[in-house]
């Protein structure tokens, strides 16, 4: 079973953006930066702001995995093309719900290396929520390693 990179097409980007920001907003509360009541505006936003030209956004690429002619998952990466040093950054990496639990994750993540790689960047960088154990486990696993960490406290009303 090999995994390959193919461009996500307009019609599939539409449907992952809109689950995306939806997502990108539950797990923005679950992680207790944002409110519920004002998530899924901020998410949109938020997204609107990263990618201001959709799939065609200077420097992003958005691609599906595929496995036997069957996608498998998604996968977008950003390459700032202003530094001196490329590095690319995965802005969302995901295996669909039915597809888990079969190494998949793994090779998706791999692939977004090669990708890197064969593009001159020098690392790959991601961010994971805190509450996301799954994905932390599977990082350090490949050897991703702890670089910064937000921390953050409650303050009760007065």
């Amino acid at each position: 079973m090999s995994l390959t990179l193919q461009p996500m097409t307009d019609e599939y980007f539409a449907t992952w953006n809109e689950r995306l920001v939806v997502e990108y907003a539950r797990e923005k509360v679950e992680a207790g930066v944002w409110t519920e009541e004002h998530a899924l505006q901020l998410s949109r936003k938020e997204q609107a702001e990263t990618l201001p030209d959709g799939r065609r956004t200077t420097g992003h690429e958005l691609f599906v995995g595929v496995v036997d002619d069957d996608v498998v998952g998604n996968l977008w990466l950003f390459t700032d093309p202003e530094l001196p040093v490329p590095s690319t950054y995965i802005y969302d990496i995901e295996i669909l719900e039915s597809h888990r639990g079969k190494g998949l994750g793994r090779a998706l993540l791999g692939a977004a290396e090669a990708w890197s790689a064969e593009h001159g960047s020098a690392s790959v960088r991601l961010n994971v929520f805190a509450p996301n154990t799954t994905a932390r486990a599977l990082y350090e696993s490949a050897g991703y390693q702890l670089t910064s960490m937000h921390m953050m406290k409650r303050i009760p009303s007065a």
